[in-house]
């Protein structure tokens, strides 16, 4: 479980309110209307009305658990497609990008393992830039490698950020700028840690690095303060979050600016590129709580896999929040639109609310399997692709036609 964060974003901070009026949206939900002393935009919804549609259903798979080599995946680290349908896989393991045609037909292989020219060490991310070029992050490297879509190296730079992530949560903008998170602390590290209830504070930015001037700059976002649990094991220690607990999201937008949230509540910040406030969302959606019977089936959970952490699994739900996140990932298609994804129970299908760039409400759409949440859906060309694991561990690029949305 991801550990407990509180986001303070000081620009966030505003009391009073000017003028208001209501209005509906575009998709017919009612929506008041405030201005802020700042001048930003304050649009507050009321409960959003359900999906219009069924949920979507897929139309196209690629992959199995035996067959080719081609149709067969490791570890999934990224999925893009171009604008005539192409999809372009990174496997992780086999340190490859594969493309397959529209139709799911293998094309060819575009990387290989290695450290020569288009080739990649242990890559974990990568997104398809307005020049057609993939830029993949191999942190085995630290490099940012670029090749076109024919697989031949057409640029390579240091990672301006030497950080690790499971998935590279970095994106390119616009202007062709690069952006990854960061963060600094002055706090010391302390080794070995405390066992027990840490708190670390830090700074949190967005860094930018332009490839082409080589120039780099960061916005500061305020600040973050993250709690987890130490706990001593055999041969070393163990870092757990806090369970149930919301964490901030920050999306950079290509077009200019930040998305941002808090996640314990649907509030959803639009800033501009110097970290300003220009709009803030509001749906009423009440957080469910956290029962006792939640706290009771983590405890067990953790328990079954590891017999002798029965006082720290006690432990953590004794900090566990009241309320369980409302808001648990932010994502932009292509154009422009804000996707805020719902926390789903874990047999419920994900629901996503969009948004225009100004605010408007546009609809919501209920999807018909749940991706891997730790990565994000692409939407391209009225088209969502999506990774899905199975029981067996099974990694399976799956795409689905969306219903007519504004803005296509």
């Amino acid at each position: 479980m991801p550990g407990r964060s509180a986001f303070r974003l000081l620009l966030l901070a505003i009391g009073a309110v000017g003028a208001c009026d209501s209005a509906g949206s575009r998709a017919g939900a009612e929506v008041v209307r405030d201005t802020l002393p700042n001048g930003a935009v304050l649009l507050r919804y009321a409960a959003l009305p359900p999906p219009a549609a069924d949920p979507l259903a897929l139309e196209l798979s690629i992959g199995v658990l035996e067959g080719e080599p081609y149709e067969t995946f490791g570890d999934i680290r990224s999925i893009e497609a171009d604008d005539d349908g192409t999809i372009y896989v990174l496997d992780h393991q086999a340190s490859e990008v594969r493309a397959f045609d529209a139709d799911g037909r293998f094309l060819r292989t575009l990387t290989r393992k290695g450290q020569g020219p288009g080739e990649l060490t242990a890559a974990n991310g990568m997104i398809l830039a307005g020049d057609r070029t993939l830029w993949i992050q191999d942190h085995g490297q630290w490099r940012m490698i670029g090749v076109n879509l024919e697989g031949e190296e057409v640029g390579r730079f240091p990672m301006f950020v030497l950080s690790y992530g499971y998935v590279w949560n970095g994106t390119v903008d616009d202007r062709g700028r690069f952006w990854k998170p960061a963060t600094h602390s002055d706090a010391p590290r302390v080794f070995p840690p405390e066992p027990g209830l840490q708190e670390r504070s830090a700074r949190v930015y967005q860094k930018w690095f332009d490839p082409a001037t080589e120039a780099t700059d960061s916005v500061f976002l305020g600040e973050v303060i993250n709690r987890m649990h130490v706990t001593r094991v055999s041969g070393g220690w163990m870092n757990r979050g806090i369970p149930f607990s919301s964490q901030p999201i920050t999306l950079v937008d290509p077009a200019g600016g930040f998305w941002t949230t808090p996640g314990d509540t649907y509030r959803i910040v639009r800033l501009d590129e110097r970290g300003d406030t220009v709009l803030v969302l509001e749906v009423d959606v009440a957080p469910e709580p956290v029962t006792r019977e939640d706290l009771e089936g983590f405890i067990e959970t953790l328990v079954e896999r590891a017999p002798d952490q029965r006082r720290a699994a006690e432990e953590l739900v004794g900090v566990a929040p009241a309320t369980k996140p409302v808001v648990d990932q932010l994502n932009l298609d292509d154009a422009g639109r804000l996707w805020v994804r719902r926390r789903a129970a874990e047999d419920e299908n994900p629901r996503y609310d969009l948004f225009a760039r100004d605010g408007q409400y546009l609809g919501s759409v209920r999807l018909g399997f749940r991706p891997a949440p730790y990565l994000p859906p692409r939407i391209r060309d009225g088209k969502l692709y999506a990774l899905v694991t199975d029981s067996l561990d099974v990694h399976t690029v799956v795409r689905a036609n969306l219903p007519p949305l504004p803005g296509n």
